[in-house]
């Protein structure tokens, strides 16, 4: 088996040992760099599936705890346990500074572009909050719950159409998270006397980890325990961890090609006139 790491790109490892021997000579580095670097979740595997979560399913404290209200949208953007690929596992709990921290602060915006133009809501309307809810209810077969990062806005403030149209139709569209790690640990499966901290980290959060059965072995990973959603969360087009999306309180239709096709027409009208009056409002203010 040949050992490789997202650290080390240049390098490959004929056994683990090697492997362990290289991160921990170069530990310092990468966790510097990793509480340094500013991510956007949907670019290391932790982006979110936003299609419509159907809420019948959660029973009745799930819905009290979730505060659903037919005037608001509510969008997960986040979910805990699933290992990504940049060996990180977000540990629940992580969001519990960016709670009571960033409420009104934080804009939803679409590519991780902080601008005018691609502000889906203002910052003063958006509501944060989390939620667990099992892997089941998100159409996943993982084992156990999940701890949902959630944004919550008024419907009518959304000001891009084209967002609104996807949001209401239960057409797919991917939510990202812009993020910065603050405390994490380094969890490695080592045999290594020398290693005993890192081994109990590895083994403490082994099982926490939902989707280890994608992996033929896993040898290391960051478990993270606390991040801080910075500025903004967006709407993308691709990611590759789907799973969570957005709370609805109905399931929407499956809808044709054609209809889909035609929809993309009248978005994509929508949003050129959207952005004709946008820019219009901003030049008539010089």
């Amino acid at each position: 088996m040949i050992y490789k790491s997202h650290y080390l790109p240049d390098k490959e490892f004929a056994n683990k040992e090697d492997l362990f021997k290289s991160l921990k000579e170069n530990l310092s580095v990468i966790e510097d760099q990793k509480k340094a670097k500013i991510y956007e979740s949907y670019k290391k595997g932790q982006s979110i599936n936003m299609k419509a979560i159907d809420i019948s399913k959660f029973d009745i404290e799930q819905q009290k705890a979730l505060k659903l209200d037919d005037n608001y949208y509510y969008v997960a953007f986040n979910s805990t346990r699933i290992l990504d690929n940049h060996d990180d596992v977000h540990i629940d709990g992580i969001w519990k500074k960016t709670i009571q921290e960033k409420q009104f602060k934080n804009y939803v915006v679409t590519d991780h572009e902080l601008e005018v133009l691609n502000t889906v809501v203002r910052k003063e309307y958006v509501e944060i909050f989390t939620a667990k809810v099992p892997f089941s209810i998100l159409g996943k077969t993982y084992n156990g719950n999940t701890e949902i990062l959630i944004y919550k806005f008024p419907k009518d403030k959304v000001q891009i159409p084209i967002v609104k149209e996807w949001l209401d139709s239960g057409d797919e569209l991917q939510g990202s998270v812009r993020m910065k790690y603050i405390k994490f640990l380094f969890c490695m499966d080592s045999n290594d006397p020398d290693d005993v901290e890192l081994k109990t980290n590895y083994d403490k959060y082994y099982e926490y980890i939902a989707n280890k059965e994608d992996f033929e072995y896993i040898p290391y990973y960051f478990a993270i325990l606390e991040a801080s959603n910075e500025k903004e969360s967006s709407f993308v087009l691709y990611g590759s961890n789907q799973v969570t999306g957005q709370i609805n309180n109905n399931k929407q239709a499956e809808k044709s090609l054609e209809e889909k096709e035609a929809e993309k027409s009248l978005l994509k009208e929508q949003e050129e006139a959207q952005t004709t009056k946008m820019l219009k409002e901003l030049l008539n203010k010089f």
